[in-house]
């Protein structure tokens, strides 16, 4: 069954979390980088107070769902790895990669899109799972005040009408000193019948410099079946004036067995 962005419908466990990871960090991924923007709506969208002395907000994730609008327009590979439960038969192990191909758009000031597919190797090369999403600014972030972004999600198949699916979500952003927290949760379900499923998680993102970020970020996913709950780190690199490098992990920590996902996300301003 094909991976789903960011909210992916039940599956295996091991499937479950490479949908999830591989959907964060591209239909959701924050765009390229951009430094001459200081707007929360920015690559990478940092939100620079008018006092030089406060802290930026650095408005970055890479598993974690991200409903903030685009601040241009971006174009992003991310290529996940995970490693899948061993085979009953042999006992080893197989790998999954997938990659994803995303554009980011931006609308207006507080409204932007990210449309992106995933390509499968399996047998031929082909174009899977295209997504889209429609990011809406609701608050500002400021000085003691928490931003607000919303996300209306579709979520396509390659294979059948019935596997459509839509989603709606919720995220906030605050300063805490030189940590910038992040909370968000997507609801999705199938159009053609109610089954829903949840992404959650909440992450904190710290400015190592001008170039330099890490991250710590905790998924989670809820379905009718049971839960997976994830965490990792992740660091991101701006390699040149609108290009950036961006690689982590996610290790499940419950929900099944104890499996990894490995991802690393390059994006290009365009």
């Amino acid at each position: 069954m094909p991976a789903r962005p960011c909210c992916p419908p039940p599956l295996r466990p091991w499937r479950l979390l490479l949908a999830a990871s591989v959907a964060a960090a591209a239909l959701l991924a924050p765009p390229a980088a951009r430094p001459q923007e200081a707007s929360v709506r920015a690559s990478p969208r940092e939100f620079a107070p008018e006092a030089a002395e406060a802290p930026s907000l650095v408005a970055e994730a890479l598993f974690l769902c991200d409903p903030l609008p685009p601040g241009g327009r971006d174009f992003n590979l991310v290529v996940a790895v995970a490693r899948g439960e061993p085979d009953p038969a042999t006992g080893r192990a197989a790998f999954a990669v997938l990659p994803r191909l995303q554009l980011a758009l931006a609308l207006g000031e507080r409204v932007g899109l990210a449309a992106e597919v995933g390509i499968s190797a399996a047998g031929s090369l082909a174009l899977d799972s295209p997504a889209a999403s429609l990011k809406v600014l609701l608050r500002e972030p400021g000085e003691g005040r928490t931003g607000l972004a919303a996300n209306l999600d579709l979520y396509g198949s390659t294979h059948s009408l019935v596997e459509t699916e839509a989603g709606v979500g919720l995220g906030a952003i605050r300063g805490a000193g030189p940590v910038t927290l992040r909370a968000s949760a997507t609801l999705a379900s199938g159009v053609r019948a109610w089954s829903p499923h949840l992404h959650a998680g909440a992450s904190a993102a710290l400015a190592l410099g001008p170039r330099w970020r890490a991250l710590g970020e905790v998924v989670a996913d809820v379905h009718r079946d049971g839960f997976a709950v994830s965490a990792g780190p992740t660091l991101k690199a701006t390699l040149g004036e609108g290009t950036t490098l961006m690689a982590g992990a996610l290790f499940q920590l419950s929900g099944g067995p104890r499996l990894a996902v490995f991802a690393t996300q390059f994006g290009q301003a365009l």
